[in-house]
This record gives structure tokens, C-alpha cells and sequence, in this order.
């Protein structure tokens, strides 16, 4: 059964650990490969605040049928069986489709449904704010924002993250801020007793929202570094931003490593020419071979990204050595 809209609201802290989804080499879903990766993060969050969250970006939704999405779904949130809470991504291009899935992940028995902004046409305010009321309206589960610039070329700007923050059942926004100043102004424009702005972009930035209380944050690093971005998560939570930092040093030679890997590709976005924009077109992949090298399940990306080529594969490997993670 679901939590309630108010007791994910009480959970929702910690390390929210980033879920690929499998495909064998022909681009089908591997499920069997899905349950062990949900098995192993659940068993990495035993003790510890977090969640669990799939059917986002990391986890290639897009590439995927809403069919494929919710078997998706179904296993994962068997496999879990309410020991963490489970956030899926259900958004769509449009109201009445996002409200779809949503229903029907909510059916499946999920937690928290992670709601994208609108893509591809632009949108009012008002439209905005319409798209996400709708949608709470029609759940009972919480809704938690998802303020991706880079991927819906839409920002929800503060004035209307703080109307909806009222709506009872939104209860969050996973905030991809690039700066602190976007974050703060969040931060400033919500009350934290009904309203939780959480670090989307994960362990690069959330050591600089932490003093502003940001209660959780999104990473990729449960399924590759779990003891380190526990602890890394513990020493932010206790202001002990000299140990965050020493456990962050630690694993540069991944994001470089990931840098390079983009840097060798033309990326014919019109995001940020900065490494973390256009990381979005390859990091799946780092994921998923780094998964294999740790005894955990990977598999391909789904068309038209790409695959690590074989000499990144085996640098990859001497990489998380460097990191001490293998």
C-alpha cells in the first residue's frame, strides 16, 4: 500500500538513490535485472533515511512505452515491498497523459510520483501551475516536481513552486538549480513543513544547499559508492563540510572520467556547454558499465544514445579503482 501523501512528506530524507532500467542486448527490459538493482539499494539504505527513485531521466523513460514504464514499475515496487519509499517518474508532454500514468503507477502502488515539467512546447505560468494542480487533483499519493531546465527547456519559476506548494499533496520538488542562488530563492519561497526543495542534481551540489536544510538529495552513487555517499550525506547533515569535501575529492576521477567521455562527442545541444548539461547524453551509460564492474546488473542504452566504446570501458574499470570503489 502507498504511504500517505503526509507520511512521505515525514520521509522524505536522505539519499535517493537513482535507478537505472535494464535492457539486454537487444534493447529489451530485463526485469530479472531490475529486482536484483532494487534488492541491492534497498539493502544499502537499511538504517538510513532515503528513497528510491525510477522511471526519471537516469532511468531512460523516454526511450521507453508507457506499457514498458509501468511493468517496469511493478517490479520495482514488488521487489521493495514498502521497506523504502518508491518515487517514479509519470510525467508526460501533456496534462491529461501525465494524469494517466499517474493514475496507473499510483494503482501499481508507488510512493511519491516524480512529475516533469511539460516538454517540447512552451508554457505559461498559468499553464504551469494548471498542469501540476491537475494532476495532484487527481491523485492521492504525493506529487513532487520535477524542475528540470535542461532536459524540458522550462524553468518553474519561485513565485509558482510557492502557489503550489500549498496544493496539500505536492509535497517536493526535485530541484535541478545549477546555481545556490536559484536553490535559496526556492528555499525562501516554501514553507519546509509542507514543502520540500530537494537537490536534484545530486552529490555535486548538495553539499553547498545542505546549510540551507535541504533534506535529501538525488544520486546515481547509491548503487555505485553506497558507504561513501551515506556517509558523505551524514557529514553534510552534521555541517562537517571539511569531511564532505575529502569524501567528494575521492571520486573526481569519475566526473572527469565522465567529462572526457562528452568531450570526445558532438553534443549539438543548446544547453550549458558546460560538462554537467551535456553529461545528460552519456552518463547512463558510465552507470551501467560501472554497475557490471561492481557485480551488479548494467545492459545497454536504448537508441539514440550511446555506448561506451570498448577502451572507455576498460578505463573505466582502472577509474573506479582510482576512486576506491572496486
Amino acid at each position: 500500500m502507498s504511504l500517505s501523501y503526509q507520511e512521505m512528506l515525514k520521509r522524505l530524507n536522505g539519499v535517493i538513490g537513482l535507478l537505472p532500467t535494464h535492457f539486454n542486448d537487444d534493447e529489451t527490459l530485463d526485469l530479472g535485472a531490475m529486482r536484483e538493482t532494487a534488492e541491492f539499494a534497498c539493502e544499502q539504505l537499511e538504517g538510513h533515511d532515503g528513497a528510491i527513485m525510477i522511471a526519471g531521466s537516469t532511468s531512460e523513460f523516454y526511450a521507453m512505452t508507457d506499457e514498458e514504464n509501468l511493468q517496469m514499475i511493478d517490479t520495482v515496487v514488488k521487489t521493495v515491498n514498502g521497506r523504502v519509499p518508491v518515487i517514479a517518474g509519470t510525467g508526460r508532454a501533456a496534462t491529461g497523459l501525465t494524469i494517466d500514468v499517474s493514475k496507473r503507477a499510483q494503482d501499481l502502488g508507488i510512493d511519491c510520483a516524480l512529475v516533469s515539467n511539460p516538454y517540447y512546447m512552451q508554457i505559461t505560468e498559468d499553464g504551469l501551475y494548471r498542469h501540476f494542480s491537475k494532476i495532484a487533483e487527481a491523485l492521492d499519493i504525493g506529487v513532487m516536481i520535477y524542475n528540470n531546465p535542461s532536459t524540458s527547456k522550462m524553468f518553474v519559476p519561485p513565485n509558482i513552486i510557492a502557489k503550489l506548494s500549498k496544493i496539500p499533496n505536492i509535497i517536493a520538488s526535485k530541484e535541478n538549480a545549477t546555481t545556490i542562488e536559484k536553490y535559496y530563492w526556492m528555499k525562501t519561497e516554501t514553507d519546509p513543513d509542507e514543502f520540500k526543495v530537494c537537490c536534484g542534481i545530486g552529490h555535486l551540489n548538495y553539499m553547498f544547499e545542505a546549510p540551507f536544510g535541504c533534506p535529501a538529495m538525488v544520486t546515481e552513487l547509491l548503487l555505485l559508492a553506497p558507504t561513501l555517499i551515506l556517509d558523505f550525506y551524514d557529514a553534510c547533515k552534521a555541517q562537517d563540510f571539511a569531511e564532505a569535501n575529502r569524501l567528494m575529492d575521492q571520486i573526481i576521477p569519475y566526473h572527469k572520467f565522465i567529462s572526457r567521455c562528452v568531450a570526445k562527442r558532438s553534443v549539438p545541444s543548446t544547453n550549458d556547454p558546460e560538462i554537467g548539461g551535456r553529461a545528460t547524453a552519456l552518463y547512463q551509460s558510465v552507470i551501467k558499465r560501472a554497475m557490471e564492474f561492481l557485480g551488479l546488473p548494467g545492459g545497454v542504452v536504448r537508441e539514440p544514445l550511446e555506448n561506451l566504446t570498448d577502451s572507455e570501458i576498460a578505463e573505466l574499470k582502472e577509474v573506479l579503482v582510482q576512486c576506491k570503489v572496486l
